[in-house]
């Protein structure tokens, strides 16, 4: 069923992958700009859902960072993502949306949590979240439970999808900002352009993580607009485990950086495993994500080097 959806961070890296597919599935697409309606302002949340009168909504946005951001700005970061989303949910609620999606994070679950990841054990096994973004995590799972408040009280069909370790264009390559692939892309980069003969990477080299391209993010959401309808979140990664070690030598291989990456210990490793098991995603959304992990790598780096200008650096 096509539909008029309202979409939040749809300029954000996974929304710009999102709505090319949205429009092409034949979807009305509303994507205002951060400047027409501040989420944290209720007013405006409130206005904008008058102004849209949206079927559904899929709601992506959110203050996002990597380990450095999360442990500098823990008190921005928690307040700004439950405020907005608080507001948010409400603001739908009280505007009758009876179909929303809602992204959240895997690094949600448990800094013990067993490997691979069902999403059963989110609040259950594993403890807290790992503490370099924990406050961020918790912001996040927290609106969670209320969209299944809301469902058990109010009857919506609302749902939510965890994406795992995602990367690709239009991501955030900063230094102080960016996620794993990103930064690293950018670091190994701007090494290979000074000719630097070494490269110091944070931690040991020793945690795995699951990576999935945005690309595959974004159609998992297409699918799970039609197809996802079930409380318990749904999580969308490749379900394969890399170590950030072998991350760093395939993006030192596909930038062209040939000098010597030395390990400094006295830095974060942050999670050390973490794999998702995503059999759900393959029965409840039919999908399996298509971009294998060098291949989308070269991709999102050919995109950094033709758009610099425009890349968050």
């Amino acid at each position: 069923m096509k539909m008029r959806l309202l979409v939040t961070g749809a300029n954000g890296f996974v929304g710009r992958a999102l709505l090319p597919k949205l429009s092409k599935a034949g979807h009305e697409i509303i994507a205002p700009a951060r400047q027409e309606y501040d989420l944290l302002e209720q007013a405006r949340v409130r206005a904008l859902f008058r102004d849209v009168e949206p079927d559904a909504v899929i709601h992506l946005a959110a203050r996002v960072g990597g380990i450095m951001a999360n442990k500098t700005y823990p008190g921005e970061f928690i307040y700004q993502n439950m405020g907005m989303n608080t507001i948010f949910l409400e603001e739908a609620r009280k505007a009758g949306v009876k179909r929303l999606l809602y992204s959240f994070c895997g690094c949600s679950f448990g800094k013990n949590s067993p490997n691979p990841i069902k999403e059963e054990y989110l609040f259950r096994e594993g403890g807290l979240p790992d503490e370099n973004a924990m406050f961020y995590s918790l912001g996040k799972a927290a609106n969670h439970l209320q969209l299944v408040a809301y469902r058990r009280q109010y009857g919506l069909d609302w749902v939510s999808l965890i994406p795992g370790n995602a990367y690709g264009p239009h991501d955030n390559f900063s230094e102080k900002n960016s996620h794993v692939v990103p930064g690293l892309i950018r670091r190994f980069h701007f090494a290979k352009e000074r000719g630097d003969r070494k490269f110091t990477a944070w931690g040991s080299g020793k945690p795995v993580r699951d990576f999935v391209y945005v690309d595959d993010v974004a159609e998992s959401f297409v699918l799970a607009l039609e197809r996802h309808h079930e409380e318990l979140p749904i999580n969308v990664s490749s379900g394969v485990g890399i170590s950030i070690k072998e991350t760093m030598e395939t993006i030192a291989s596909v930038v062209g950086f040939e000098g010597e990456i030395e390990w400094d210990a006295s830095k974060p490793d942050g999670h050390m495993v973490k794999v998702f098991d995503v059999s759900r995603m393959r029965s409840v959304l039919g999908f399996e994500p298509k971009v294998q992990l060098e291949e989308g790598i070269r991709k999102t780096y050919d995109w950094f080097v033709k758009h610099q200008q425009e890349a968050r650096l």
